[in-house]
């Protein structure tokens, strides 16, 4: 279910209506479910608010009383996945037991690549929201939702320079940044289903970082 302390930042924000938050928590969760497997489907543009209302369940009228427009309905959408990605991080994290920055990544790369967790519709939303956002007809300021990835990311890189399990010599910003864009990379190419044979993508990774820039 919907967080309701995401839903009432959102009603300060005025991303949606008071008469939104006061919907059952069910009736909240089957539009969110509708919007973004719609706009995953179609696009923004593709959408229309009439395709939504009819499989959310709700009249136009209704509609607007809850947001008011449909771009408020797309960010809507995005902060309460990004919500979701952000939990699903602290759970990879929090039953990660390896001591390696080699085995974190490898964690972490069958945690969120191979067993994200996400429904079909989810995935295909969050291929539309990283990488169609930009060419819509609206442009959502502020939100990057890979950011939860990347934070973690460095987080294992700044460990393992300090152990020196990745060189020193290299700036830590730049050697996460760089396997951030792989991991992302691995991420939208997994959600798409395309991919590849040969090698295992974790195992080039890792080898990538550690074997191809070790000391």
């Amino acid at each position: 279910m919907l967080d309701e302390n995401v839903v009432a930042h959102m009603v300060r924000r005025k991303i949606v209506t008071e008469t939104f938050r006061r919907l059952p928590p069910e009736k909240k969760e089957l539009i969110y479910r509708a919007a973004i497997r719609l706009f995953g489907t179609y696009g923004y543009d593709g959408l229309p608010v009439d395709r939504l209302c009819k499989e959310a369940g709700i009249s136009k009228g209704s509609f607007f009383q809850y947001f008011p427009s449909k771009s408020h309905l797309l960010e809507f959408s995005i902060l309460i996945f990004d919500d979701y990605l952000a939990r699903r991080m602290e759970e990879v994290k929090s039953r990660e037991t390896a001591v390696l920055a080699r085995d974190r990544i490898a964690h972490l790369y069958h945690a969120a690549v191979l067993n994200a967790k996400l429904f079909p519709a989810e995935k295909i939303f969050y291929l539309f929201v990283t990488h169609a956002t930009a060419h819509a007809g609206v442009a959502v300021e502020g939100i990057d939702l890979e950011r939860h990835l990347s934070n973690y990311v460095r987080e294992i890189i700044e460990r393992g320079e300090k152990t020196g399990e990745i060189r020193g010599d290299i700036d830590v910003n730049l050697t996460a940044h760089l396997v951030s864009i792989i991991f992302g990379a691995l991420i939208g190419r997994e959600f798409s289903g395309s991919r590849t044979t040969g090698r295992p993508s974790g195992e080039l990774l890792v080898s990538f970082l550690f074997d191809g820039l070790k000391r």
